[in-house]
C-alpha cells in the first residue's frame, strides 16, 4: 500500500461527509420549504447547507458567484428534506442545481481539497490540503507481522485573517473534521463498491451486480485468492455482517450473481442506495491525535489554520522465508 492512497482514501472520506454534494431532483422555488434531492444520506437535522447551480463559477449565469444559505429542519427520508425557512430564489433543475453541507456561510468546495499543501492557498476560501508526514513500523508477530503506521499532516485554511467570525468557522470545520476522522477507525483504503442490481431480503446467500470487467476483478471466490477478501452490503439503513465469496456465477441480463459463504443479516433495497463493499486495505487502528489551533503566511496573505495529525495503522504481511526474486535455492552456510 502506497502512502498516496491513504491520502487520496482521507480525501474521499471528507468531500463525502464534510462537503456532501447532493443533487435537487425537481426545480426548487421561491417559497418552497421542502427540496427534493437524490441522496440525503449525509444530511442532519438542524445542519446548514447552501443550494447553488454550475453557474456558481460561470460570469455568463445568473447564478454567477450566487448561492443561498439555509439550515434542515428535518430529513424526512433519503430523497426529502424540510427546511426552517422558505427558499428565496429559483434553483432549477435544468441548471444542475444541488446542496450541500457548509458551517458558518462558508462552504468548502470540492476543488479546495488537496493532495498536497500549497504555497497558495484561496483567501477567500475553505480550504483542506493533506500531505505525508512519516511512515515507521514494527514487527508485531512472527512469522512476518509488520504493523505499518502512516502519519499524514492535514492543513485546514481558512479565510484572510480580517474576516468576522473567521476563527470560529475555522475552528468548527476543524471540530468537524476532527470527529469525522476519530469515528472512521477502520478508513476505507483501496476499497471496492458497485450498486446492488436488485433488493436483498433478510437471510439471502446470494445478490446480483453489474457484470464488468472491475466488478469481476474485484469480486472473486476465495478459493481464487492468495489471501482471503472482506465483503459486506451496506445502504442509507445499515450495513451487513461481513462474508466471504463461495462462487461468482455471470447470468443473463448482464450480471454476476454472488454466493455468499453465510447468510445476509438485514435487508438490502435499491431504493436505500444498496451497494455491495469489497475491502482491500484494512486498517486496524487510527485517529487524529493532536490539533494546533493558529495563523499561517501564504505568499502576502496570512491565513488563519489547523493542523491536525493523524495517523493510520495497518498489517503488513511478510511470509517467510523470504526468498530472492532470482533464486530459488538457498546454500546452507
Amino acid at each position: 500500500m502506497a502512502v498516496e492512497e491513504v491520502i487520496d482514501a482521507v480525501i474521499d472520506v471528507i468531500q463525502k461527509n464534510i462537503i456532501a454534494q447532493a443533487n435537487v431532483t425537481s426545480d426548487v422555488t421561491s417559497g418552497d420549504t421542502i427540496i427534493n434531492v437524490d441522496n440525503a444520506f449525509q444530511m442532519a437535522n438542524g445542519q446548514e447547507i447552501v443550494i447553488m447551480d454550475y453557474g456558481y463559477s460561470n460570469p455568463s449565469s445568473n447564478h454567477y458567484d450566487v448561492m443561498e444559505y439555509a439550515t434542515i429542519k428535518e430529513v424526512n427520508n433519503t430523497t426529502t428534506i424540510t427546511l426552517t425557512n422558505p427558499i428565496e430564489g429559483n434553483w432549477l433543475l435544468s441548471d444542475q442545481s444541488f446542496i450541500q453541507k457548509t458551517i458558518g456561510h462558508s462552504p468548502l468546495h470540492y476543488e479546495n481539497v488537496l493532495y498536497g499543501d500549497r504555497e497558495v492557498i484561496p483567501q477567500q476560501d475553505m480550504a483542506i490540503t493533506i500531505e505525508p508526514s512519516s511512515l515507521s513500523n514494527e514487527w508485531i508477530y512472527i512469522q512476518g507481522g509488520l504493523s505499518e503506521e502512516y502519519r499524514l499532516r492535514i492543513m485546514i485554511y481558512g479565510k484572510s485573517i480580517e474576516t468576522n467570525e473567521g476563527r470560529r468557522i475555522i475552528d468548527r470545520y476543524s471540530d468537524a473534521v476532527y470527529q469525522l476522522l476519530n469515528d472512521r477507525i477502520h478508513l476505507d483504503v483501496n476499497s471496492h463498491n458497485t450498486p446492488l442490481m436488485e433488493d436483498v431480503p433478510y437471510s439471502s446467500t446470494t445478490f446480483k451486480i453489474q457484470d464488468t470487467p472491475e466488478n469481476r476483478e474485484y469480486f472473486i471466490s476465495s478459493v481464487e485468492l492468495e489471501h482471503q477478501r472482506s465483503y459486506f452490503l451496506q445502504d442509507n439503513q445499515g450495513i451487513s455482517n461481513v462474508f466471504e465469496i463461495l462462487s461468482v456465477t455471470p447470468i443473463v441480463g448482464n450480471l454476476l450473481s454472488i454466493l455468499a459463504d453465510r447468510p445476509i443479516e438485514g435487508n438490502y433495497l435499491r431504493s436505500e442506495f444498496g451497494v455491495a463493499f469489497r475491502t482491500a486495505t484494512y486498517i486496524y487502528d487510527s485517529r487524529v491525535d493532536g490539533i494546533t489551533y493558529g495563523q499561517v503566511s501564504k505568499g502576502s496573505a496570512v491565513l488563519r489554520a489547523s493542523e491536525l495529525n493523524w495517523f493510520g495503522k495497518r498489517l503488513n504481511h511478510h511470509p517467510f522465508p523470504q526468498q530472492s526474486h532470482s533464486v530459488n535455492n538457498f546454500v546452507k552456510i
